[in-house]
């Protein structure tokens, strides 16, 4: 059962229109601003009272509410109620959802389609890079679309996860199943990390469903350490290039970064 229902006011100041996504971080609502420099607008709120990650949902406050970039989610504040436990953060509210969903509702994408939103995530995720960061959990869950003219502006969201380059700590939590590079199970993590989880994103889209997917659990494991996939049918040899070099074993022979993953998109013209 969800936290909060239709029509209850959060802070004095945000009425719940409905519940849009639950995860392991807490729980996430489509609300209407009821007064001050946003009434009126809707945004989306996520509560969280986890005691377990809310110290990873606060770390991920102070750092996203210094973003600015077009493809990365914009943080609009946050706010942490001691005497309940409950910790607060407001965003722009994306009318398309997450990429999941979409994909689950349209189908899988044409392949230039597929392309337009592998770039644009690549944007986002160029911004962290550039500023030493490493996003650590990249999965159409975690890619949000708003509806723009007769376009769709996908950004790069939740960062929970988010690690600084060189990280050499104990990866406790290290992704979702399905999206995470091979050498984070050996508690390495690299901004090329990104681009293989990047890289699965791309093959969901392609095909609806992870590169690693099976009908049990541990298999799907043991696929995604192996980096044991099969290249979907159908896609042109400069996506299967592309694919290829994004989900490569050895991060060394990947694109180190996103800036590499771009140049690389445009050199090939896949846009």
């Amino acid at each position: 059962m969800s936290l909060y229902k239709e029509g209850d006011i959060l802070l004095g100041m945000y009425r719940v229109i409905d519940l849009i996504g639950v995860g392991n971080f807490g729980e996430v609502y489509k609300v209407e601003v009821l007064k001050g420099r946003y009434a009126g607008q809707i945004v989306a709120l996520k509560v969280a009272r986890d005691k377990t990650m809310l110290p990873y949902l606060w770390k991920e406050a102070q750092t996203h509410i210094l973003f600015n970039h077009p493809h990365i989610l914009t943080m609009q504040s946050y706010l942490y109620k001691k005497d309940r436990g409950e910790l607060f953060l407001i965003y722009e509210f994306m009318d398309v959802g997450n990429l999941k969903h979409y994909v689950a509702k349209h189908g899988p994408l044409e392949e230039g389609e597929a392309l337009k939103v592998i770039f644009q995530v690549a944007k986002g995720l160029e911004f962290l890079h550039n500023r030493g960061y490493i996003h650590g959990d990249i999965k159409p869950d975690n890619i949000f679309g708003k509806r723009v003219m007769k376009s769709i502006l996908w950004k790069l969201g939740d960062f929970s996860l988010l690690r600084v380059r060189g990280y050499s700590g104990i990866i406790d939590i290290k992704g979702t199943v399905g999206y995470i590079a091979p050498e984070v199970f050996k508690n390495q993590i690299h901004r090329s990390s990104d681009i293989f989880s990047l890289g699965c994103v791309l093959y969901f889209t392609l095909t609806g469903k992870s590169p690693f997917d099976a009908e049990d659990e541990q298999e799907k494991l043991r696929r995604n350490k192996l980096v044991i996939y099969t290249m979907p049918e159908g896609i042109s040899p400069k996506v299967q290039t592309l694919l290829g070099l994004m989900l490569e074993k050895d991060h060394e022979k990947r694109f180190k970064t996103a800036k590499e993953l771009i140049n690389y998109m445009l050199a090939q013209r896949l846009l």
